[in-house]
């Protein structure tokens, strides 16, 4: 059995992504069907939205590679029990969310817009860590998360599962939710819709940020209001929006810095996450 370990903390942030896209690259390099443990004993901490993340990784070390991946339950159950909260791991026993914090992980199909939608209804927008909202504002943030959901389907040329997942953060007054497809990424279509102009990842992210969608080039329909809609409400409600595609990893409380561009990811995961943080009575 081969072991890939966790270290220090795994948060919403450059460096929790380097690490789950580390354990993606160290399953490549292993022998076709290799059982591997994800040990947790070095991990400080894990961020429970990042389980729609992990859960990617090995849904495709699984269906390419035909790994299979194990934890040590004890040690995880003792120290990081929202991965039990949350739903991400199971055992016999019923666990209940306690703390009520868990935004619960779950995979769709792509083609399941409605029961995308009830999810986000029943799991997200009624959490109680998110922030007073209006019908309005609700009806519009579903819409947006709608047409990325089903986006993930014309960006990422394949039926493979959506993984979602978040988790509510009290001390902080923060929510974390990440979607995750496992497509081919934002590049390829904005590269051809561009006709060449638009040659790596990061530029692709910011070109969608902008509003543009591929959807106008290959299906002459509109779209992309979605992502910029998010990025506009989390630059006017205090939250954050990142989106990694590839390579490329882009957060907006990255602008004013060294990184306002983005930032390059060493070890790649394919497609693309985005991870949404709401803030909460500020």
């Amino acid at each position: 059995m081969e072991i890939f370990r966790l270290e220090d903390k795994i948060t919403t942030e450059y460096s929790g992504h380097h690490q789950l896209s580390r354990f993606y690259h160290f399953g490549m390099g292993l022998p076709q069907g290799s059982e591997i443990q994800l040990d947790f004993t070095e991990a400080e901490w894990f961020d429970g939205n990042l389980c729609a993340l992990l859960w990617a990784v090995a849904y495709v070390l699984k269906k390419n590679f035909g790994h299979l991946i194990s934890t040590d339950e004890i040690e995880i159950k003792n120290r990081f029990d929202i991965l039990f909260r949350n739903g991400f791991l199971r055992t016999g026993e019923v666990i209940l969310d306690n703390r009520k914090s868990a935004v619960p992980i779950q995979d769709f199909d792509c083609s399941d817009k409605e029961g995308f939608c009830k999810y986000v209804n029943d799991e997200l927008l009624s959490h109680r860590g998110m922030p007073a909202l209006g019908k309005d504002l609700k009806d519009k943030i579903m819409e947006d998360l709608l047409e990325v959901f089903c986006n993930s389907q014309h960006h990422a040329g394949t039926s493979d599962p959506i993984f979602v997942g978040g988790q509510y953060y009290p001390k902080q007054r923060v929510l974390k939710f990440t979607m995750v497809d496992v497509g081919d990424g934002f590049l390829p279509r904005v590269n051809k819709a561009t006709n060449g102009k638009i040659g790596s990842n990061l530029d692709a992210i910011l070109w969608a940020l902008q509003g543009n969608s591929t959807k106008l080039f290959f299906d002459k329909c509109p779209g992309g209001l979605g992502i910029k809609n998010m990025y506009k409400y989390c630059k006017e409600n205090g939250g954050v929006l990142q989106i990694i595609s590839n390579d490329g990893f882009w957060s907006s409380d990255l602008e004013g810095t060294i990184f306002e561009g983005g930032r390059v990811l060493k070890a790649p995961f394919i497609g693309i996450t985005i991870n949404l943080i709401f803030r909460k009575d500020l």
